[in-house]
């Protein structure tokens, strides 16, 4: 049987293809065969083939395309439920996704080993595996994603092969087919770069200038973009050939002495990033305004995943910035990384040796060095207006992203991404993807209970993972009771409970004693929600005042709103801020607010649910005569 996602989704016993059935049908096959082997969520098949709101009776119709498509596919390519999914299991060599991917491992492989021949041999048989656009009959947004991230693959290839050709020579019909990958992909410069020099190396040196001007002038009317410095590098080189000199034969022309380096400085990608579909598309489309030199931030509270977002939205951008892409730690408030060094960073980075001394000659040398350049920069964990300004580009072509622990509002029109906990079914595949689906699977309501302990957070799920490996004879719902248990204890015993806790300790280190005090009284009561009257008498403040200072602990990211203004905690913030308040304003204090808590619960026009009111009575060890007596006549 022989498989295929690169063209039509197609399959073949032997040479007679398949009926693969609907469309619909073909796509859950394509689906499953991208996802190579992993799990795949009922709900996420659903939203694949449907978009977000599936029709009634989506989950049924899966279960009856699956039933169908089992005994077409027959042993050589199963697909097994999962817990709530189903996973395609196919046997080696059969998808001609897989054939591309071993082929142009092969030929990188060739070509670091000085063997250029044998590695455009093998891309050209790599190529050969493709059929058309990948996933052709299969419609919806995911495909389409997944559709224009294959492209890329190939593009990539193509290029690459023309690269190694125009290194070895040889072929006579290479400048035809470059000219007509150019024409199809008119805005991909290094095609319009590989086209100049396969006319310059034919000897047509003039028809060479003229692709030259015509590249400029589109990349000047779509993007607002000059060719970028290897096109510029490579012109230079042709007007200073003297007229009439024979082209260069063999090899092609060898890069300039002073070429400017192209910097890879992004971190690893994590490979099991999970969710976050709705960030990522807003921040890819708020960095691919090529008009201008986008920035963009993302702030958060410590743990929610500001860095790993900013390096995977980085990775997948990486090829709209040929240019490099930079990236620096600049710190935390309390030692923040200077700008003069991270500015000596990146100059060294595009290949300027001799720096200036002052702050102000490196930025504006930083800002004439990469005008012209389309360069991805991530500025992690930026602190203050001061430190990011002298870092950012001003010309088009480059873009940035901030991340950060406040908004940093000395920068004016720049767009913040608050970036809150996963969502549920995310959280669950983040820890089936660390932990392994078979055991998560295998208890997945208690693996709900246990991403929900976590309140979601990305941080803490892997720090739960962690727990599972090493615990690997226990069963899901005893790491959650050690869990629970850690929660109520006065001091966090274990070193992992430590690591949860660092982000609501940096937090918390940037507020001032008054709103530090406050962050953890509020964080008393047992009631699920605090209106602003509710935190005024908790807090012994006008309601005026109350506001302020749950609006700053909400931008401080330390607290929710939710509904009507409402405000609350995640558990797991909640669980720290208390012990911080019992362990600092002590016992007393803290009963002295649940009193004033419960006399306003008691009193207020508001209602306050019965269940709340009983969690914070609850909590009082020494009901004074007079509440106890508005008790008796409000509760049963």
């Amino acid at each position: 049987m022989r498989l295929a996602v690169l063209g039509p989704v197609r399959a073949w016993r032997q040479d007679e293809e398949i009926d693969l059935g609907s469309p619909q049908q073909r796509g859950l096959l394509a689906l499953l065969l991208l996802h190579e082997g992993r799990p795949v969520a009922t709900e996420a098949i659903v939203e694949a083939l449907w978009g977000e709101h599936g029709p009634r009776g989506a989950r049924g119709t899966v279960r009856t395309y699956v039933y169908r498509l089992r005994p077409i596919l027959g042993d050589l390519a199963v697909i097994e439920s999962t817990g709530d999914g189903y996973c395609l299991t196919v046997r080696r060599g059969t998808v001609d996704l897989e054939e591309f991917r071993k082929l142009t491992a092969r030929a990188q492989r060739a070509r670091r080993a000085d063997a250029p021949a044998s590695a455009a041999e093998l891309l050209r048989q790599a190529l050969g595996t493709w059929h058309g656009p990948a996933l052709s009959g299969v419609r919806g947004p995911f495909f389409e994603l997944e559709r224009d991230r294959l492209e890329e693959s190939r593009l990539a290839a193509l290029e690459e092969v023309f690269e190694l050709e125009l290194e070895v020579g040889g072929r006579s019909d290479l400048t035809s087919e470059i000219r007509a990958a150019v024409d199809e992909h008119p805005l991909r410069e290094r095609l319009h770069e590989q086209l100049v020099l396969s006319l310059f190396r034919a000897g047509r040196r003039a028809e060479a200038l003229a692709a030259f001007q015509r590249t400029r002038q589109l990349l000047r009317d779509e993007l607002g973009v000059d060719p970028g410095p290897a096109l510029r590098s490579l012109h230079s080189r042709i007007l200073r050939e003297p007229e009439g000199a024979p082209a260069p034969a063999g090899r092609a022309l060898p890069p300039p002495r002073s070429a400017a380096p192209v910097p890879a400085q992004l971190p690893v990608d994590l490979g099991v990033f999970t969710g976050r579909r709705a960030e990522i598309a807003e921040l890819s489309s708020a960095l691919g305004d090529a008009a201008h030199a986008p920035v963009v931030g993302i702030t958060g509270l410590g743990g929610t995943g500001k860095t790993a977002l900013a390096v995977h939205v980085a990775h997948t951008l990486r090829p709209r910035f040929p240019d490099g892409q930079l990236f620096a730690d600049l710190g935390d408030f309390r030692d923040p990384a200077d700008p003069l060094e991270v500015l000596g960073r990146f100059l060294r980075a595009v290949g300027v040796a001799r720096l200036p001394a002052s702050l102000d000659e490196r930025a504006a040398l930083w800002r004439t060095t990469v005008s012209n350049r389309r360069l991805l920069i991530v500025l992690d964990a930026a602190s203050s207006g001061e430190q990011v300004r002298p870092l950012l580009p001003a010309a088009p072509g480059c873009a940035v992203v901030l991340t950060g622990p406040r908004r940093i509002t000395d920068l004016p029109g720049i767009p913040w991404l608050r970036l809150g906990v996963l969502q549920p079914e995310d959280a669950l595949h983040l820890l089936a993807a660390i932990s392994g689906s078979r055991r998560v699977f295998a208890e997945r309501e208690a693996a709900r209970r246990l991403v929900q302990a976590c309140s979601y957070q990305p941080l803490s799920v892997h720090v739960a993972a962690a727990r599972l490996d090493a615990r690997p004879s226990w069963t899901i719902d005893q790491i959650l009771a050690q869990l629970h248990d850690d929660l109520r204890r006065p001091v966090v015993m274990h070193e992992d409970c430590k690591i949860v806790d660092k982000p609501f300790r940096e937090a918390q280190a940037r507020m001032d004693t008054f709103h530090r005090n406050a962050f953890h009284l509020a964080a008393v009561p047992d009631c699920g929600r605090l209106d602003a009257e509710m935190a005024a008498a908790l807090l012994d403040l006008p309601v005026d005042e109350a506001t302020a200072v749950m609006e700053a602990l909400v931008d401080a990211h330390v607290v929710e709103t939710g509904e009507n203004g409402a405000y609350h905690f995640l558990g797991l913030v909640k669980a720290f801020a208390r012990r911080q308040a019992l362990d600092g304003l002590g016992h007393e204090h803290c009963q002295q607010a649940l009193h004033r808590l419960l006399r306003h619960c008691l009193t207020s026009r508001n209602a306050v649910g019965e269940e709340d009111l009983r969690a914070i009575l609850d909590q009082i060890t020494d009901l004074p005569d007079a509440l106890a007596d508005m008790v008796s006549l409000s509760l049963p």
